[in-house]
């Protein structure tokens, strides 16, 4: 059975914060260099609620697409925000009238979850309900399928395949016009892990995979079958919950090296095309990395902040201002490194220093997923479903 280690984790940190001293935990005082500008904000929904999530919105050239865990997905303009059409999960065509009353009447809830992918003109995501859904770029169903298991991340798009992943390990490809099954790859589970997998990535004709027993692999995108799976870490420890070992964190690809984390602490930059090792070092995550030039940025699972160089692992700068504190993964938009936390806090970094230059509170309901970006514009999605763009000069 897959716990919900990740809520226990937050948990713990609610827990920290309260019994610690007003001190221990106060948010570090930032001077605002900078003021990012709100272009447009809308309410998706009612978002995800308290529910960990990784649900998070997307831009693709002059659209904005964003969903609610209940079921919505809204396409906006860019530039203006006005919204251009919305489909709800929950109302397929063909449903009845009676049928949709008592959906309403039952509170249906379609379960969205892990995010939006784009790709060969249709918008793909999946639901903890085990569906994976395609829609057109005007926002009518294409085609809608059941596999086995939650889909709790964003589906990978490439080589003619939607490939997703879902909570128990499994990786599904199907073709992206039809649902169809091309192939699919079972990767065992131990007995514990975080409630959570890792969104797969496709690249140079593999699909790139994190796993719950700490392993990262790549399997040949045409037929499924694996080319190499090695260990990030070593699982240790008498019982399950000190041999969590879970790679949750999606697989960084950055010409031939492949970079992946483990929660229980390696950081390991490997060869793409054999999984050689180039270089591991201690850290802890299970939130995703982002990468700009030869720098690698990390969150780790308490709220402290690196920026790494790529060819060799060493350590550019720390922050630790954030300690202790609940974070999303980071995002690189322009010269700034962005983090939300789950009080509704975003936090500017300057990428060079790793100094804050900006903090704004946006949304008391906090935030779980990281921010995305088009490199004009930063766009993140609280936790009720607030939906808001900002710029910088």
């Amino acid at each position: 059975m897959k716990l919900q280690v990740k809520q226990v984790l937050l948990l713990a940190t609610l827990v920290l914060a309260g019994c610690s001293s007003k001190d221990e935990l106060v948010l570090p005082p930032v001077t605002n260099i900078i003021d990012p500008a709100l272009v447009w904000d809308h309410d998706v929904g009612s978002g995800v609620m308290h529910y960990e999530s990784s649900l998070t919105p997307i831009i693709v050239k002059n659209r904005v697409y964003a969903a609610s865990r209940e079921g919505l997905v809204i396409a906006y303009d860019l530039e203006t925000g006005d919204r251009k059409w919305q489909f709800d999960l929950r109302k397929p065509a063909g449903n009845s009238f009676w049928q949709g009353i008592s959906d309403v009447w039952s509170g249906d809830n379609a379960r969205i979850s892990g995010g939006l992918s784009f790709g060969y003109d249709k918008l793909y995501f999946g639901t903890e309900n085990g569906d994976v859904v395609a829609l057109s770029a005007d926002g009518e169903l294409v085609w809608r399928v059941d596999v086995k298991g939650e889909v709790l991340v964003k589906p990978a798009i490439g080589d003619g395949l939607v490939v997703v992943a879902t909570g128990a390990g499994t990786l599904i490809a199907l073709h992206p016009d039809t649902g169809e099954q091309r192939w699919q790859f079972e990767n065992e589970q131990p007995a514990l892990t975080l409630r959570g997998v890792s969104e797969p990535v496709i690249e140079a004709g593999g699909v790139i995979y994190g796993s719950g027993n700490g392993k990262l692999g790549v399997l040949i995108a045409e037929r499924g079958y694996q080319a190499w799976e090695e260990a990030i870490a070593i699982p240790t420890g008498t019982t399950d919950l000190s041999r969590l070992a879970d790679v949750d964190a999606k697989p960084v690809v950055v010409g031939g090296t492949v970079f992946s984390i483990g929660f229980n602490g390696a950081l390991i930059a490997m060869e793409l095309r054999t999984g050689r090792q180039l270089w591991k070092r201690d850290y802890a995550s299970f939130r995703n990395m982002a990468v700009a030039g030869d720098i690698l940025y990390v969150v780790d699972a308490v709220g402290r902040i690196y920026a790494l160089d790529t060819r060799n692992g060493t350590e550019k700068w720390s922050q630790f201002g954030l300690n202790n504190h609940y974070l999303t993964a980071p995002t690189v938009y322009k010269t700034y490194l962005v983090v939300g936390d789950n009080q509704g806090n975003l936090h500017w970094i300057n990428r060079e220093t790793g100094d804050f230059v900006a903090r704004q509170s946006m949304d008391s309901s906090g935030f779980y997923a990281e921010a995305v970006t088009d490199g004009s514009y930063l766009l993140v999605q609280s936790r009720n479903g607030e939906l808001v763009l900002l710029q910088t000069p």
